[in-house]
């Protein structure tokens, strides 16, 4: 009878202890098996992530998967596989691929894009466009397309030396040119002058000065003329 009192006592004390075990709720980290009792998450490898959420109760049979497509988890841990970086979005190139186990490793900004740095001496992951007045402490900002002063271009000696005689020839040209013009207004005017054989110098005393204005702004016309026509087939195309 003593043996059977001990036995049920023992029994009674158990039961409330199982009972309190599987009224527990679990943990951030922690899953209930099919007994009811809470079990720690299981970690994976790098590279690797549960196939569905473990914690509070919930992720009884979560096993080990690879991690998908442009995504990586570098260490073994409780983690989630996080999504690569994609330096293309941050203006700046790639320099290393991403794969299941490291993310990608992003180099200088893109041409025309600087970093911004702060006051503690850490830069931006993001590049920003340097605008229309760069910088000048930004060395990334100078290699933008139209600021790119375009090289001098280089003249030999030999082109200089005929661009020389090409000109002189022409400038002795044009002063020949000028002296017969100046000799043929010269014949002109010799040519209209009155003869003093028909024309009395006392009889009509204005016909030979008004026959030398004509005969004087014929010529200047014509002088003109020559010289606006010489004017254009010198002038530079």
């Amino acid at each position: 009878m003593q043996q059977s009192l001990t036995l049920i006592n023992g029994c009674s004390s158990q039961v409330p202890a199982r009972a309190e075990e599987q009224s527990r709720e679990c943990r951030e980290q922690e899953y209930k098996d099919r007994f009811g009792n809470c079990k720690a998450c299981k970690q994976c490898d790098a590279g690797q992530e549960l196939s569905k959420e473990c914690g509070f109760g919930y992720g009884e049979g979560a096993r080990c998967v690879p991690c998908r497509n442009s995504r990586f988890k570098e260490d073994r841990s409780l983690q989630k596989c996080k999504p690569c970086l994609d330096c293309g979005l941050i203006n700046r190139f790639q320099k290393g691929n991403c794969s299941s186990t490291s993310n990608a490793v992003c180099g200088d900004c893109l041409p025309g894009y600087y970093r911004k740095t702060k006051l503690s001496g850490f830069q931006d992951m993001e590049c920003i466009p340097c605008g229309d007045a760069p910088p000048p402490y930004e060395p990334h900002c100078s290699g933008r397309v139209n600021l790119v002063p375009l090289p001098p271009v280089a003249t030999s000696p030999r082109d200089v030396a005929l661009a020389a005689v090409i000109c002189s020839a022409l400038a002795t040209v044009l002063l020949a040119l000028l002296v017969l013009c100046v000799i043929y207004c010269k014949r002109q005017l010799l040519e209209k002058k009155p003869s003093g054989e028909f024309l009395h110098i006392y009889d009509q005393p204005d016909l030979r000065s008004s026959s030398a204005d004509v005969a004087g702004s014929v010529c200047y016309e014509e002088t003109e003329g020559f010289i606006s026509t010489l004017y254009e087939w010198t002038r530079p195309i």
